[in-house]
């Protein structure tokens, strides 16, 4: 494995039947993708393509090594615990020498729940200004 590759970043989410659904996680896989010199890209649940089998399988084909899976879920349900789960250990049997890494769910993430606190605050902020 070439340990100086950069891993590639897979954005997990559930999917929907709207397309506009989506753009918000375009714009996050593009911000990433602006500053990660490694690919990023999206997978979904259901309802859209690619499904997280087929991402991962895409990731597979160009050689990546090193995949790490960022559920864009609020928090370790059962798409996490049992889909996502399922499908990382069907992939990772079937492909032994490339690493998947499961990342915490957004919502469990520090960082997250920060961000999302100050945008609350910045809110009630505006609330002033009116």
């Amino acid at each position: 494995m070439n340990d100086s590759r950069p891993p590639a970043l897979l954005l997990f989410a559930h999917g929907s039947r709207d397309p506009a659904w989506r753009e918000p996680l375009d714009k996050v896989c593009q911000r990433i993708s602006d500053q990660h010199p490694g690919y990023c890209k999206l997978a979904f649940l259901e309802f859209m393509e690619p499904e997280l089998s087929d991402a991962l399988n895409a990731l597979a084909q160009a050689g990546e090594q090193s995949i790490v899976v960022v559920p864009m879920f609020w928090a370790s349900g059962k798409h996490i615990k049992t889909d996502l789960t399922e499908a990382v250990d069907r992939f990772s049997l079937a492909h032994p020498k490339i690493t998947v890494i499961v990342a915490t769910a957004l919502g469990e993430a520090t960082a997250v729940q920060v961000a999302l606190a100050d945008y609350a605050l910045s809110c009630a902020a505006m609330t002033s200004k009116l």
